[in-house]
């Protein structure tokens, strides 16, 4: 009975071990320990080669001139070395830096060699350069970047003279017009363009004859030479510069139609002044008038069989007879005419 006692005591002294004493009457919920797994290391990455591009070696040619006829074009080609498949190339043409065209083309075989070749061409040239080509290719996986600019390329305007038929004419006469010169738009320099190449050289203060000079041509190129009305802000009118000896019928504050005129001589001067047409008479009269508008008393715009370079009328304000009914046509009644020194 003793040694039984004893083994119980040595029992309940292991259980309380067991149990914690804060525990007492609560459940317990056994804990897992945490493990931490390292991770394996990692390995580098293997290197690879870094594919080397193909090299490119630009060529360009414009023409071994410097300079392209006015209403010519510029054709320009190139070659590309090595060639690679695939590759292509931007084309620019541009005047005073100003871009006119760009495009990017395939560059195609050259058969029998390592190139590649391309070209453009720009449409007809009127105004003055310099202008430029530019072939570039842009850097690619596949081969490096190239580049090459032409030389600066001008364009020429030649000499016209009486008697001419071109193309070229035809574009002076273009220009003519568009700068408010009344001329026919031809090929031929006949009368009508002669008329507008004085009513040019008078505006300008030139000599009064009827040879178109290369400067002529490059200044109406550039949108110069016009007539500058004195009263741009009058509306639709008619002014009269007796020191330049021209007629111009101004619209929308431009010198619409410039016309060669001869006004009242030293001894007949034409009278100054702002006045409006309030007569018309078509076909002759007994003076030999053509055509008449008239503005003031007898001062009238007609046309006539002698119309100089210089001040030779009685008064009135002579226009040539080829002119006088397309003029007679758009001055109607109530028209304003402005004559000044």
């Amino acid at each position: 009975m003793k040694a039984r006692s004893i083994l119980l005591i040595a029992t309940v002294v292991t259980l309380a071990v067991v149990v914690p004493a804060g525990a007492a009457g609560q459940a317990v919920t056994p804990t897992t320990p945490t493990v931490t797994v390292s991770p394996p290391p990692q390995q580098a990455p293997t290197p690879t080669a870094k594919a080397n591009p193909a090299p490119a070696k630009v060529f360009l040619n414009v023409g071994s001139k410097n300079r392209i006829q006015v209403g010519g074009q510029i054709k320009a080609k190139g070659r590309i070395r090595p060639f690679v498949p695939g590759e292509k190339i931007q084309l620019r043409i541009a005047r005073q830096g100003k871009v006119l065209r760009k495009k990017h083309v395939a560059i195609k075989p050259v058969a029998h060699s390592n190139q590649g070749r391309f070209r453009i061409k720009s449409g007809k040239l009127i105004k003055p350069g310099p202008y430029r080509v530019t072939a570039l290719h842009k850097a690619t996986a596949a081969q490096d970047r190239g580049r090459q600019v032409s030389k600066p390329l001008a364009v020429h305007y030649p000499d016209l003279d009486p008697g001419n038929t071109s193309s070229k004419v035809k574009i002076f006469t273009r220009l003519l017009a568009h700068q408010g010169y009344y001329t026919p738009r031809s090929r031929h320099y006949g009368s009508g363009v002669s008329r507008a190449v004085l009513a040019f050289r008078k505006v300008n203060r030139m000599a009064r004859t009827f040879n178109a000079t290369a400067g002529m041509f490059h200044a109406l190129a550039k949108g110069k030479g016009e007539f500058k009305p004195r009263y741009p802000g009058r509306g639709f009118h008619v002014e009269v510069d007796i020191s330049r000896q021209v007629m111009v019928i101004i619209n929308n504050g431009k010198a619409q139609y410039t016309i060669p005129a001869s006004t009242g001589a030293p001894a007949t001067p034409t009278i100054t002044g702002t006045y409006s047409v309030y007569s018309k008479s078509p076909g002759y009269n007994s003076e030999g008038m053509y055509y008449s508008s008239y503005w003031h008393g007898g001062y009238a715009i007609h046309g006539y069989h002698s119309v100089p370079t210089y001040n030779a009328s009685h008064g009135c304000v002579r226009i040539p007879i080829p002119d006088a009914i397309f003029v007679y046509n758009r001055l109607p009644i109530g028209t304003q005419v402005v004559v000044y020194p």
